[in-house]
Parts: structure tokens; C-alpha cells; sequence
């Protein structure tokens, strides 16, 4: 992996739709060989996706919220299952110190919370 390659993960980064057109003019590579190099780097794992950002507020969950979940270590196979079937969760993260889950949730009101 060298810098072109960087500043092509970088620039996609913050705009994964871009052309292979103009992320050619910032890489200064011709756009067959900035396409290449892109399709390498899917190839090999280093772009695994391509996701959109979504304005909860016009999908009716305007509040996000962060939850630490403290738990048993014998529990989390059904912590898991919850947490995958809960539609608010959008992400979570195993952690270490004194909660074992961050919870990442996109909430309709606070009261959803309340389990």
C-alpha cells in the first residue's frame, strides 16, 4: 500500500460515491488505473463496503443515544440475540473496564429505552 492508495481510501472515506473521474484528478492517476487500483483494494479486503449515512431525523428516530451494558459473561449469547433483533441498535461494540457492551441506538422518544 502506498500514499495513492491511502489518499484513495481517505478520499472515499468521506465520499464513497465519488467518480473514478474525479478521484483520478485528486490521486493524478488516469481513471482506468484509479479504478484498478480501487478494485484492488476491494479485492483485497481493504474496502470492504460501501454504506450509506442516514438522517434519522427523516426516518423518525431523531434521538441517538450511547447505552453501557454491564453483564455476565455466560449471558452473552443472549445478549447477542437481543441486541441483533432490536431495530434501534444500529452498533455494538464489546469493551473492556466495567460495562461488556457500548450500545449504539437511534431511538422514536426516550420512553423506547425502557425495555
Amino acid at each position: 500500500m502506498d500514499y495513492t492508495d491511502l489518499k484513495i481510501i481517505e478520499t472515499m472515506q468521506v465520499n464513497g460515491r465519488i467518480s473514478m473521474k474525479d478521484l483520478a484528478k485528486i490521486v493524478a492517476l488516469s481513471p482506468p488505473a484509479t479504478a484498478e487500483r480501487v478494485r484492488r483494494l476491494e479485492e483485497n479486503g481493504t474496502i470492504e463496503r460501501y454504506q450509506a449515512i442516514i438522517n434519522t431525523v427523516k426516518i423518525g428516530k431523531p434521538i441517538r443515544v450511547f447505552i453501557n451494558v454491564a453483564m455476565k459473561s455466560d449471558k452473552l449469547k443472549e445478549f447477542i440475540a437481543f441486541a441483533s433483533a432490536a431495530e434501534e441498535i444500529i452498533e455494538c461494540y464489546h469493551v473492556t473496564g466495567p460495562y461488556s457492551m457500548i450500545l449504539k441506538a437511534n431511538l422514536r422518544e426516550m420512553s423506547d429505552l425502557e425495555v
